[in-house]
C-alpha cells in the first residue's frame, strides 16, 4: 500500500511536467560550481607552466574562501535594496562575468608579472578570484530562483548541479596531464630537503615524472569547455525566464522587465500549487511516526563541531596541501586524484539519501576514519618531496584511495 502511494505521488508529480523545461533545469544547474571544479581538476596541467607551481593549490584555497565577500554582498543588498538587488539580475550578471572569465583564461593565463621580486601569475589569480565570486554568489541565487518553480524541477536542478563536477572531470580524463606515469626515483637515499616553492623540487632534484607526450588537448581548450558551459547555463537561465513553456512551471511570484513583483494569473498553476501542497501536507503526516528523535544540547554541539572540523579540512586544509602529497607520485597521480574527487561528489549525491545514517555512533566512527585520512595526507604532504613509498606503486595506490576521501565527507554531511 505504501508503495502505490509512492508511484501514485509520482506519477501525479510527473503528470505535466514540460521536458524542456526539465532539460534547462539540468543545464542551468551545472553552471553553479562548474568553474570553481573545472580549476582543480585542472591543476595538475596549470602547476607544470606557472611560476607558483605546486603552491598553486594554496593560493586557490585562500581565493575561493576571500571571494565569499561576494554572497555577503548580494544578502545585505537584497536586504536593503530588494528591488534592485534580486535574484534574476544578479544571475544574469554572475553568468556572464563566468562566461567571460573563463574565455579570458584561454588567452591570458599564462601571463605573470613581476611583484615582490618574483614573477606572479596576476592574470590567473584575478580571474580565478571573479570565477570563484560566480560559483560563491550561486549558492544564494540559483536556489532562491529556482523556487518560483514546481518542486519537481528541484530534482533536476541539484541533478545539474552534480553534474558541474562531473562533467569537468570526465573532460579532464579524457584531456590527460602529460606528466609521466611513473616516479622518477633517486639511485641513493637522499636526505631529507625542504621543498622549492618556486619549482616544485627540493634541493636533491628529485623529479615527479617525466612530461611525457602532453595532454591530449591543452589548458586553452579546458578553458573553452568551462566558457561554452557557462555560456550554456546562461542561455538556459534565458529560456527558464521567458520562454511561455517554462513560465507555466512557475508557481509563486516572478519579476518583470523592471524588477517588481509580479503574481501569475495562470489558474492551471494555481491548481498544480495546491496540489503539490496537499502531498506535502500529505507527505508530513506520512513522516510523523519517522520523526528523528530531538538531539541532546551536548549531542547538538559535538555534531556542529565535527562539523566544523570536516569542513575546515574539506575546504580548506587537504586542497591546499594535496599537491604536495600527490605530486611527488607524479603529476598522473595528482590529476587521477582530483577528477575521481570530484566525480565522487555527484555519485555520491545519488546513492547516500538512500542509506543515510542519522545515528550519532555511526557519524562519530566515519568521522574518525575520515580523520585519520586527512592526518595521512598532511603527514604525507610535510614529507614531500621525499614521501612514503614514493617509489613503489602501492604508494600511489594508497594516496589515491585515502585522497578521494569525498565518499566519506559526503555520507557525513551531504
Amino acid at each position: 500500500m505504501a508503495l502505490e502511494n509512492v508511484m501514485k505521488r509520482i506519477k501525479r508529480a510527473f503528470t505535466s511536467v514540460s521536458v524542456i523545461t526539465y532539460v534547462l533545469v539540468v543545464i542551468f544547474g551545472t553552471g553553479s560550481w562548474i568553474a570553481v571544479n573545472g580549476l582543480w581538476v585542472e591543476l595538475p596541467i596549470i602547476v607544470q607552466e606557472i611560476p607558483e607551481s605546486w603552491s598553486l593549490p594554496s593560493y586557490l584555497t585562500v581565493i575561493i574562501q576571500m571571494a565569499n565577500i561576494a554572497p555577503l554582498a548580494f544578502t545585505l543588498g537584497n536586504k536593503f535594496f530588494p528591488r534592485v538587488v534580486h535574484e534574476i539580475p544578479v544571475i544574469y550578471v554572475s553568468l556572464g562575468i563566468g562566461a567571460a572569465s573563463c574565455v579570458l583564461l584561454a588567452f591570458f593565463w599564462k601571463e605573470t608579472s613581476y611583484i615582490a621580486g618574483a614573477e606572479r601569475s596576476t592574470t590567473l589569480l584575478a580571474l580565478c578570484f571573479f570565477l570563484s565570486m560566480v560559483d560563491c554568489t550561486s549558492s544564494v541565487t540559483f536556489l532562491p530562483y529556482m523556487a518560483i518553480f514546481r518542486e519537481v524541477y528541484m530534482s533536476p536542478y541539484f541533478g545539474g548541479e552534480g553534474l558541474s563536477g562531473l562533467l569537468p572531470s570526465l573532460v579532464a580524463l579524457g584531456q590527460g596531464v602529460g606528466g609521466g606515469t611513473h616516479t622518477s626515483c633517486p639511485t641513493e637515499s637522499p636526505t631529507q630537503a625542504p621543498l622549492n616553492a618556486t619549482n616544485g623540487t627540493s634541493a636533491n632534484n628529485t623529479d615527479p615524472g617525466g612530461r611525457g607526450p602532453g595532454p591530449n588537448f591543452p589548458a586553452e581548450g579546458f578553458f573553452w569547455f568551462l566558457a561554452g558551459m557557462m555560456l550554456a547555463s546562461g542561455l538556459a537561465f534565458l529560456g527558464l525566464n521567458y520562454l511561455p513553456l517554462a513560465k507555466r512551471q512557475q508557481v509563486k511570484k516572478n519579476y518583470d522587465e523592471n524588477g517588481q513583483e509580479a503574481k501569475s494569473n495562470d489558474q492551471t498553476i494555481e491548481l498544480v500549487a495546491d496540489d503539490e501542497q496537499k502531498d506535502s501536507r500529505q507527505n508530513s503526516h506520512d513522516n510523523e511516526d519517522h520523526a528523528v528523535e530531538s538531539l541532546s544540547t551536548s549531542g547538538t554541539v559535538f555534531l556542529l563541531v565535527i562539523l566544523a572540523l570536516v569542513s575546515g579540512l574539506s575546504n580548506g586544509v587537504i586542497p591546499a596541501i594535496q599537491s604536495y602529497a600527490c605530486i611527488p607520485y607524479s603529476y598522473y597521480i595528482y590529476h587521477l586524484t582530483l577528477t575521481l574527487s570530484n566525480i565522487a561528489n555527484p555519485v555520491t549525491c545519488f546513492v547516500f539519501p538512500f542509506i543515510r545514517s542519522t545515528s550519532t555512533l555511526i557519524i562519530a566512527v566515519l568521522s574518525c576514519v575520515y580523520f585519520g585520512m586527512c592526518t595521512y595526507i598532511l603527514i604525507v604532504a610535510s614529507q614531500s618531496p621525499n614521501v612514503l613509498l614514493r617509489c613503489n606503486d602501492s604508494g600511489a595506490v594508497l594516496i589515491v584511495s585515502i585522497s578521494s576521501d569525498e565518499v566519506i565527507n559526503q555520507f557525513l554531511f551531504g
